[in-house]
């Protein structure tokens, strides 16, 4: 009876042992987790996920939180600990989601997903390219002008030479 307990003792203690060898590398060099949460008081999700060039995360999905009328693309960017960063909304007055992202060369974003807002009607596909910021870049206003006047002057000098050729 005493060599069985002997045994027994002996199997326990190895085991353990066995155990704290397989287990101890793992937890040593194990890198600390953290959970976060993002959105607000509607309903708010995340279709696509990546991780970005400067170690931190850009998720993409669709928010109910920040506009009142329709669902809405979301963009967020996270440094690496998941700390929120900054986050964009893109879309119409209709619901509006994006399914799918990925950070281009140039350090911007592009998202996929669809709207019900833009395109022939009913639902429709959406891209979306944005810069590193998540701002979609827009034609800048000051250029309408001065194409205007470059365009009206290169009529009339065109006007002028048709109508002095014909006479």
């Amino acid at each position: 009876m005493r060599n069985h307990r002997s045994l027994i003792i002996n199997y326990l203690f190895i085991s353990l042992f066995v155990s704290f060898i397989i287990v101890l590398p793992k937890t040593v060099g194990a890198t600390e987790m953290w959970q976060q949460t993002y959105g607000g008081t509607e309903r708010d999700a995340a279709g696509s996920l990546v991780q970005t060039g400067d170690g931190g995360y850009a998720l993409a999905g669709l928010t109910e939180s920040f506009d009142v009328e329709s669902t809405e693309c979301w963009l967020v960017k996270t440094d690496g600990s998941g700390n929120m960063e900054w986050n964009q909304t893109y879309g119409g007055t209709e619901d509006d989601y994006a399914g799918s992202l990925v950070q281009t060369g140039d350090g911007g974003y592009a998202l996929a997903g669809g709207t019900e807002s833009f395109g022939a009607g009913n639902s429709d596909f959406l891209l979306v390219k944005t810069d590193e910021h998540g701002v979609i870049p827009e034609f800048p206003s000051w250029v309408i002008l001065p194409l205007f006047i470059i365009t009206t002057l290169f009529a009339i000098t065109f006007k002028k030479r048709l109508f002095h050729q014909s006479s």
